[in-house]
C-alpha cells in the first residue's frame, strides 16, 4: 500500500472511531477505489458516518447486509456475481455465489465452490496478502477442471489459463469473465 492510501485508510478509520462505526477489511481495486466494511450498531450511526466520510471521496456504492438478498435463479446469480467481478468487487462475487453454492449438491456445488475459492484469492490480493492469495488460488485450479467450455456465462478454458498464469508468474492482473 503505498503513503497516499494509508493516510486515506487511516483517515476513514479516524472518521469512523469518531463517530462510533468501525472500519475494517480493506481492499484495494486496481485502480485504486477502497472496499471497506462499516460496522455501526443502527442506520442511523452508519448515516452519520457515510455523511461525515464523504469529503474523502466519492461512494461508488453501498450495501447493507443486514437486508437479506432476493431469490434469484442459479442464471440471475451468476449473472450478478460476473458483474461484481468484472468491477473488481470480488468479496460480493464471494458473497453472491455463496447463494448458488447452499442450494448445489456434488459436483455443482464442487464447481461452485472452486469460484468462490477464486474470489476469495483476489479479495486476499486486494487486501495485500498475495501468499495467501496464490494458496488459495492453486486450491481452487484444482476444482477448476470442468467439462463443459462455458459455466453459466463463465468461459472456462479462458478462465483458467488466466489463472495458471497468475499462479505460475505470482503476478496478480485483472481480467472479466
Amino acid at each position: 500500500m503505498d503513503d497516499a492510501n494509508h493516510k486515506l485508510l487511516a483517515t476513514v478509520r479516524t472518521v469512523a472511531r469518531s463517530v462510533g462505526v468501525e472500519a475494517c477489511n480493506p481492499k484495494w481495486t486496481s485502480y485504486g477505489a477502497l472496499e471497506l466494511d462499516i460496522f455501526a450498531a443502527s442506520k442511523a450511526d452508519f448515516e452519520t458516518f457515510h455523511v461525515a466520510a464523504q469529503p474523502l471521496g466519492t461512494f461508488e456504492f453501498v450495501t447493507d447486509l443486514n437486508i437479506a438478498p432476493p431469490h434469484l435463479s442459479l442464471e440471475q446469480i451468476f449473472s450478478e456475481a460476473r458483474g461484481y467481478f468484472n468491477s473488481e468487487r470480488y468479496w460480493e462475487f464471494h458473497e453472491v455465489l455463496e447463494r448458488a453454492w447452499r442450494i448445489t449438491v456434488g459436483e455443482e456445488k464442487n464447481r461452485i465452490q472452486g469460484i468462490i475459492l477464486m474470489c476469495a484469492a483476489f479479495v486476499h490480493h486486494q487486501k495485500g496478502e498475495d501468499e495467501v492469495a496464490l494458496s488459495v488460488l492453486r486450491r481452487a485450479l484444482k476444482q477448476l477442471d470442468f467439462k463443459t467450455a462455458s459455466y453459466y456465462g463463465i468461459k472456462v478454458n479462458s478462465l483458467r489459463r488466466h489463472l495458471s498464469l497468475i499462479v505460475s508468474s505470482a503476478i496478480f492482473e485483472t481480467f472479466r469473465i
